[in-house]
Parts: C-alpha cells; sequence; structure tokens
C-alpha cells in the first residue's frame, strides 16, 4: 500500500541521486535529497526544513518535488510550478528532449499545491512538482505496487535527472537560475 502515494517518488529520488552521484564531476552545484514526512498532515517535515533548513535557503536554487508518479498514463506528466520561474520551460523542453522516448508534460503554472514544494514556493523558492496524477486507488489500501507504470515512472525518473542536472551544472553554459 502507498505504492503510488508516495513510493514512487522515494524510489525516483534513490535513483536520481544515484544517477547523479556517477556524474557527480560534471556538477557545479551541490544536491540535497530529502524525503519528508508528514505532508499530508499538513507538510509538517517540509515546513520544519524550510524553518529550519540545513543548507540556507538563499544559497538554493530550485526545489523539485516527486509525489505520485508511478501511474503514468497516455505518456503524460503534469509539472506544477511552471510560473514560479521563466527558466523552466528551457531547462524542462531540453530535459524531456533528451529522453529517449519524451513524455507529453502538462505544464500547470501554479507553485502552491498539496504537497510539499508549497512549503518552498511560500519561502520564495522557484519549484517544479513532477505529478502523474490521482486515481481511484489513491489513499486506499489498493495503491499497491502492481498498478505502477514501471516504463512512466522511469521515464520521469530520467527527466526529473535531467532537470536536476542542468540545474546542478551551473557555469557559462547553464540555465542560470
Amino acid at each position: 500500500n502507498g505504492a503510488d502515494d508516495n513510493a514512487s517518488g522515494t524510489t525516483a529520488l534513490l535513483e536520481i541521486a544515484e544517477l547523479l552521484t556517477a556524474r557527480k564531476a560534471e556538477l557545479r552545484r551541490r544536491v540535497l535529497f530529502i524525503a519528508f514526512s508528514g505532508e499530508e498532515l499538513g507538510r509538517l517535515g517540509s515546513k520544519h526544513y524550510v524553518r529550519e533548513p540545513r543548507v540556507p535557503l538563499g544559497a538554493c536554487h530550485a526545489m523539485l518535488n516527486l509525489d505520485m508518479v508511478g501511474r503514468v498514463v497516455d505518456d503524460g506528466v503534469t509539472i506544477f510550478g511552471f510560473g514560479t520561474a521563466d527558466e523552466w520551460d528551457e531547462i524542462v523542453d531540453g530535459a524531456n528532449a533528451s529522453l529517449a522516448n519524451p513524455l507529453r508534460v502538462a505544464k500547470a503554472p501554479d507553485g502552491f499545491g498539496p504537497s510539499d514544494h508549497s512549503s518552498f514556493h511560500a519561502a520564495g523558492l522557484p519549484v517544479l512538482h513532477f505529478f502523474s496524477n490521482t486515481h481511484v486507488d489513491y489513499h486506499r489500501p489498493t495503491d499497491d505496487w502492481d498498478k505502477i507504470n514501471e516504463d512512466g515512472l522511469n521515464r520521469i525518473t530520467e527527466l526529473t535527472e535531467g532537470v536536476a542536472r542542468r540545474l546542478a551544472a551551473g557555469g557559462a553554459n547553464a540555465v542560470a537560475l
């Protein structure tokens, strides 16, 4: 239970950490990986982190959130937060174009929503929230592993890794977010 909400996001986070670690020499900026708890009780973990960050928020460039990314339908992913930074179109479109099988990206402008990215957006950071949509198993014991779209989850993971890598590349050839 909880395979999509939110074991899928946690799985993607761990895979992205492994992928970026393998390319560490290419990265000029640090990447911090955090899995929060208490999201459905009012974003307790992310609100706490924003109040007491390990890295000062002024030194952070953006927050990427993966919440419910395991039930991709028709190659689609919704990404919230496009209105929080002008650079998101270029960064996400470039990362998506680099995929062997690009996703259909629905771009939503709002940086606020019912997930942990909202805590960071409220603190002034640009955010992106990757989301494959709700389903009949949302918050039910039927949210099991056998309903995860593995290919879709892998593609969202690759897309998010590409976005994170572009952000972390820094330097003159990177998008300056």
